[in-house]
């Protein structure tokens, strides 16, 4: 009897071939270019991805499309993610995409993406990393290419604003297979130039895959583990790299680093002219206020001959004051006579000349008794002050036959007998010696 025979359906076939397809194979990553693109009104796409060799269906589903925000295009090389499976009503292998991105630049962005997010978790990028750069660099070294349009800019621009500075090059390759390893010796080689004070790592613009050897992890480290400070101006403005991050200062082409690497000689001359002449004018005002001082202390000290000096100089004043009274009042005098000889001679009456006449003598009279008796006022005013200078003055009063009597150190004043004994040693000062007596005998006077 022949054995019985097992008989698939070919939809049982079908569903079988797509559970052991789908077992086989969990979520992959496949490259191709996209193809025979059809994009029907439910709003799923269905496309081809194939290579130089196959290809393969696959579908885009509309949620999923939503969700990922992609519009693929025939001819584009596209990295996928997706699930492989049957289509069970033509028998159709086909891939059900989850993920879409372009490949090449795409892998590479991925790829350094999560290098980023492995070395930000280890803090590399950290603010507390981050060297002070020196505000006056007298040596710099320059990592970078020894050709091209970056290593030029940054000398020319070194020169034009910083021209003291000593430039060390440090030549290497910036792009290729050997470029990372190159970057991180030369890296190590200015951290052991003792005289660095900075160094400046740069090149100019390119692609992803043209800055690759500045997203290298080995260089990120070494650039972190540098302890001199380092600015990192690589590529152009919208160009970023993995050394700008981990850097201690990032600029945004290698000019821009120059610049922010060296201070500008005419703004530096200028701000130190600004402040040379802020301190010539504090130093100009400082002395002003202290000659002001000065004199302000010196009018203080008045002597007493000062004082006689300014009485004197008052005197002198107001006779010069009386002076200019008296010439003014005979100028009025005069003036007024002119003018009464005028109506004279207008009118000619004989008892009216005579009445003038008498006033005008009347007048001068009345004027020199006035000056003499102010003159005679100040100077007996001048005698008094004088006087009184005199008798305030106590060796005048010693000179008249008084005297002072002190104890024997002369340390005292004694004024009462009951400050001496009999015996005691004491000084008596004369208007022109000073005599030490020994008290022999005391006698109290009773105060009448």
């Amino acid at each position: 009897m022949s054995p019985t025979k097992e008989i698939y359906t070919v939809s049982k076939l079908a569903f079988e071939a797509r559970g052991a397809i789908e077992k086989k194979f969990p979520l992959l990553w496949i490259e191709g270019e996209i193809s025979n693109l059809s994009r029907p009104a439910s709003g799923h796409l269905y496309f081809t991805l194939k290579d130089s060799k196959s290809q393969v269906r696959c579908a885009l589903f509309r949620n999923r499309r939503q969700q990922l925000g992609v519009a693929p295009e025939n001819g584009t090389q596209v990295l996928v993610r997706a699930r492989v499976t049957l289509y069970e009503g033509r028998s159709e292998f086909q891939l059900l995409i989850e993920q879409i991105e372009p490949a090449g630049e795409g892998l590479l962005l991925r790829q350094l993406e999560q290098l980023k997010a492995k070395l930000q978790a280890e803090g590399l990028f950290g603010e507390q990393h981050k060297k002070s750069l020196p505000a006056y660099p007298s040596t710099i070294a320059l990592i970078t290419s020894p050709v091209g349009a970056a290593v030029h800019d940054l000398q020319t621009t070194l020169a034009r604003r910083w021209p003291i500075a000593k430039i060390i090059l440090l030549p290497c390759l910036v792009q290729g297979d050997q470029a990372a390893a190159q970057l991180v010796t030369k890296i190590s080689e200015a951290n052991q130039i003792g005289a660095v004070d900075l160094i400046i790592l740069a090149r100019g613009g390119g692609s992803v895959e043209d800055l690759a050897a500045f997203n290298d992890e080995t260089l990120v480290r070494a650039i972190a583990a540098s302890e001199l400070p380092l600015i990192s101006g690589v590529g152009h403005e919208s160009d970023w790299s993995l050394a700008d991050m981990v850097a201690d200062l990032r600029a945004a082409t290698p000019t821009a680093a120059a610049e922010l690497a060296t201070p500008d000689k005419l703004e530096l001359k200028q701000t130190i002219s600004t402040y040379l002449h802020h301190l010539q004018t504090s130093q100009r005002r400082l002395l002003e206020n202290r000659q002001q001082q000065l004199d302000w202390q010196r009018q203080r000290l008045i002597h007493p001959g000062e004082k006689l000096r300014a009485v004197n100089l008052r005197l002198q004043q107001q006779w010069q004051t009386l002076k200019r009274l008296q010439k003014q009042n005979l100028g009025d005098s005069k003036l007024r006579l002119d003018q009464a000889q005028t109506k004279l001679k207008q009118y000619s009456p004989a008892h009216q000349v005579t009445q003038l006449e008498q006033r005008k003598s009347h007048l001068l009279n009345q004027l020199q008794q006035q000056i003499s008796q102010l003159i005679n006022d100040r100077k007996q005013k001048l005698g008094n002050l004088a006087a009184a200078l005199t008798v305030l003055n106590p060796l005048a009063t010693l000179a008249r036959g008084y005297a002072i009597v002190r104890n024997e150190e002369g340390t005292e004043v004694v004024n009462s007998g009951n400050q001496l004994d009999t015996g005691d040693v004491i000084q008596v000062q004369l208007g022109d010696a000073n005599i030490h007596s020994q008290v022999k005998k005391i006698e109290l006077v009773k105060p009448s």
